[in-house]
C-alpha cells in the first residue's frame, strides 16, 4: 500500500506542479499513431480480437492502455490524456516514496518528478504523448526499484521483491518485446553482485534469484497468451511478434536521417538534464560506487542502444525511454551541486544558473501555456479545435475533408484509409480491413495480398488514399489501384490525396 503521510509539504506542492502541468495538455490533438490506438481501442471495445480483427506491429500493452483510458474517461484526446496525468501522478509519488534514501538533500529528493514527468510533458508534444516509450517507463522503473532494494535482502523479501519485480517486466515485455535486454541486465547484475561481491555460491543464488523473477516474469504473459489461444489467434500473435520484426528489419535499410534527427529532439529539450546527470554518474559510481545509481546508467545506455536498432522505424518518441533515468540522475546531480549552489554569495548568478538549467523546458512550456491562454483554455468544443490547430495545423484540412461522411445522404459503414488514421477518429469511421493502412513502408510481400483480398471482400464504401501512400502502393502491390479504379470512382481530390466512392 502506498503511505501518503511518509511525503511532505514540498512533496505535495510538486505533485501540484505536476498535475497542474498534465492539465495543460489536456487538450492535445492525437498524431496518426494515437488516432490508431483509440480506434483499435474501440473497436477492441465492439468485440474484435486485437490482430485477428485489427492487426498492428505492436505489442498489445498500448492497445490495453487505449482500452482502459476509453472505458474509464472516453475514447478521445481528453479521456485518453486523463487516464495518462493519473498514471503519471501516480508515477511520480511512487518516484517520491522511493527514492529519498538516495538523495542527501531532502528538498532536492522532492523534485525528481518535476525532472523526469514534468520534463516528460514538457518537452512532448502530438507525435510523443502516450506513446509506449513513455508510458512504459512506470514499470521499468519499478522493476529496476525491486531489483536494487533485494540486494539487501534475503529470504521471503527477496522472493517477494524479484516475484513483483519479474510481474513488472512482464507487463514491460507485453508493451515491448524489444526492451528484454534492459530487463536481463537489470536481474544479472543482481546476480553478478551477489557471486563477485558477496561471494555467495553461483548455482543457490542463481536458483534464488532466477525462480522468482520467471515465476513473476511470465505470469502477465501467460495471461496474454492464454487470452489469444482461447480466441485462436495464436498463430498472427506469433508471427507479429516473431516473425515480421525479423524481416521487416531485414528488408530495410538503416535511416541515419532519422536517428540524426531523434537525438536531436532529445537533446534539444534534455541537453541540461543530461550534463548534470553525467556529474551525477561521475561522483556517484566513482566515490560511491552506488548501485542504484548503475543500474541507472544501465537503462540508459542500453536504452540508447535499443533505439539505435530499431532505425528504420525510429522516431523522436523513441528517445522517451530514456526520460526516467535521464531525470533521476540529472536530480541526483543536483544533489551533489546543491551545497556548492547554496554558497554562491550572488543571488543574480543563481537566478542565472537556475534559468539556464531549465531553458530547453522554459521554452516550451511558455509557447505551449501561451496558446492555452489566447483560446480560452480550450474549454468548449470550438476553442479546443483551436488550440489543437496550434500544434497540428492540417486539423483544419483533415476536418474539412472528411465532413461530406457525417452529412445526409453518405454511404454508411466502415471505411478504408491508406494515409493518416486520423481520418478514422475524426470521422467516426472504423476501418473496414483488418491490416491498417498507416505503416505501409514496413508492408511485407505476403501482406499486400492479403489487403487486396480484404478490401475485395468489405467493399468500403469510400476509400481515402493519400499521394505518398499511392506511390508506395504502385511499388509494392498494384493491384490494389486496380482494383480501386474497377470498381470506385474519384470522389474528390485535396492536396493530400484522393478520396474514392465504391460505384
Amino acid at each position: 500500500m502506498i503511505n501518503l503521510s511518509k511525503l511532505s509539504k514540498i512533496d505535495f506542492l510538486v505533485l501540484i506542479s505536476v498535475v497542474i502541468i498534465g492539465l495543460i495538455h489536456l487538450p492535445f490533438p492525437f498524431s496518426g499513431d494515437q488516432a490508431l490506438f483509440t480506434i483499435g481501442a474501440l473497436e477492441m471495445q465492439q468485440g474484435k480480437v486485437l490482430y485477428r480483427d485489427f492487426w498492428d506491429l505492436k505489442q498489445p500493452g498500448i492497445y490495453y492502455f487505449y482500452f482502459l483510458a476509453g472505458n474509464l474517461f472516453g475514447f478521445n484526446e481528453i479521456g485518453v490524456h486523463i487516464f495518462e496525468l493519473i498514471y503519471m501522478v501516480f508515477f511520480s509519488i511512487i518516484l517520491q516514496l522511493t527514492l529519498k534514501t538516495y538523495f542527501q538533500h531532502r528538498i532536492i529528493a522532492s523534485l525528481v518528478p518535476l525532472l523526469t514527468v514534468s520534463a516528460y510533458y514538457i518537452s512532448s508534444y502530438h507525435r510523443q504523448f502516450t506513446q509506449v516509450e513513455g508510458l512504459v517507463g512506470f514499470p521499468l522503473f519499478i522493476c529496476l526499484w525491486l531489483t536494487y532494494q533485494s540486494f539487501n535482502h534475503e529470504g521471503k523479501p527477496r522472493f517477494i521483491q524479484l516475484l513483483i519485480s519479474g510481474f513488472m517486466g512482464g507487463i514491460v515485455l507485453i508493451f515491448k518485446l524489444i526492451f528484454l535486454p534492459i530487463l536481463l541486465a537489470f536481474w544479472l547484475t543482481i546476480l553478478l553482485h551477489s557471486v563477485l561481491i558477496k561471494h555467495q555460491k553461483f548455482q543457490k543464488i542463481f536458483i534464488e534469484i532466477c525462480v522468482p523473477i520467471f515465476l513473476g516474469l511470465i505470469f502477465p504473459i501467460l495471461v496474454v497468451v492464454s487470452y489469444f489461444a482461447g480466441v485462436n489467434s495464436l498463430s498472427i500473435v506469433y508471427k507479429t511478434f516473431f516473425v515480421y520484426p525479423r524481416q521487416v528489419v531485414a528488408d530495410g535499410t538503416f535511416n541515419i536521417s532519422k536517428l540524426v534527427f531523434g537525438t536531436a529532439w532529445f537533446l534539444k529539450n534534455f541537453v541540461t538534464l543530461v550534463l548534470i546527470a553525467i556529474v551525477a554518474v561521475n561522483v556517484s559510481l566513482r566515490q560511491g560506487k552506488n548501485l542504484l545509481t548503475l543500474l541507472l546508467v544501465v537503462w540508459f545506455v542500453l536504452g540508447l542502444g535499443m533505439i539505435v536498432l530499431q532505425a528504420r522505424s525510429l522516431w523522436s518518441y523513441h528517445y522517451l525511454l530514456l526520460f526516467v533515468p535521464t531525470g533521476i540522475l540529472a536530480t541526483k546531480g543536483l544533489d551533489i551541486l546543491w551545497q556548492p549552489f547554496k554558497e554562491l554569495s550572488s543571488r543574480r548568478i543563481k537566478v542565472l544558473v537556475s534559468f539556464l538549467f531549465l531553458l530547453p523546458l522554459l521554452l516550451n512550456f511558455q509557447f505551449k501555456s501561451v496558446a492555452l491562454v489566447k483560446n480560452n483554455f480550450a474549454l468548449t468544443e470550438e476553442t479546443r479545435f483551436k488550440y489543437q490547430t496550434v500544434f497540428r495545423e492540417d486539423y483544419t484540412l483533415l476536418r474539412s475533408e472528411i465532413s461530406f461522411l457525417s452529412q445526409p445522404g453518405n454511404l454508411p459503414g466502415e471505411i478504408f484509409v491508406a494515409g493518416d488514421p486520423s481520418i478514422y477518429y475524426l470521422s467516426g469511421r472504423t476501418q473496414a480491413t483488418s491490416l491498417n493502412g498507416w505503416s505501409l513502408e514496413l508492408f511485407l510481400s505476403e501482406q499486400w495480398p492479403q489487403l487486396l483480398q480484404e478490401l475485395d471482400l468489405s467493399k468500403p464504401p469510400y476509400i481515402f488514399i493519400s499521394d505518398n501512400d499511392e506511390s508506395r502502393i504502385k511499388k509494392g502491390f498494384p493491384k490494389i489501384l486496380e482494383l480501386i479504379e474497377k470498381r470506385y470512382h474519384i470522389l474528390s481530390k485535396s492536396n493530400d490525396g484522393i478520396w474514392y466512392i465504391l460505384n
